[in-house]
């Protein structure tokens, strides 16, 4: 395989695997969806569902995420007395954060047949040179990352078939 063969078929596989990054995410977004729906339609908030969808499209925006609607909502809930509610919804705050964090470099590697802790030190990395842009550009060089190491593999596989 030549070399411009070579990077030819990582663009080509980059374009392949950022799909699968926009995968993993939207499953990501839809379980969101549905831990926040469920949580507001038990404690009995109005437009449990709608604020459920609203809230997770929220959570997308790099480095702000939900916590830009869940933390003023928590503490106006606890000003005003309802404090079992902002429990709650710091609990379901929480809850959906952490399992976010967990399952998003499994959901990530799997997809992209990456360890899992290879997204992580990628966005950290990409966060540190790039600040809050950083994850937007993690979220193409984490499949950039993937081809090369596909296409190498292929690359491999070609030259062992070869001899």
């Amino acid at each position: 395989m030549t070399r411009a063969t070579f990077w030819k078929q990582v663009f080509l596989h980059t374009i392949q695997n950022i799909k699968l990054y926009v995968g993993a995410e939207a499953k990501l977004l839809l379980l969101t969806v549905i831990i926040y729906g469920v949580g507001f339609w038990v404690l009995d908030i109005h437009l449990a569902w709608l604020m459920a969808i609203g809230i997770s499209l929220v959570a997308l925006l790099p480095v702000i995420g939900a916590g830009v609607v869940f933390i003023p909502w928590i503490l106006i809930e606890w000003l005003q007395g309802d404090t079992q509610v902002g429990w709650w919804l710091f609990a379901i705050y929480l809850g959906v954060e952490l399992l976010t964090e967990i399952l998003q470099p499994l959901l990530i590697g799997k997809d992209l047949k990456l360890p899992f802790w290879l997204p992580i030190v990628v966005t950290l990395m990409c966060t540190v040179a790039f600040n809050l842009f950083g994850v937007m550009v993690a979220g193409i060089v984490i499949p950039l990352i993937s081809a090369y190491f596909q296409v190498k593999e292929i690359e491999r596989a070609e030259i062992y078939d070869n001899n």
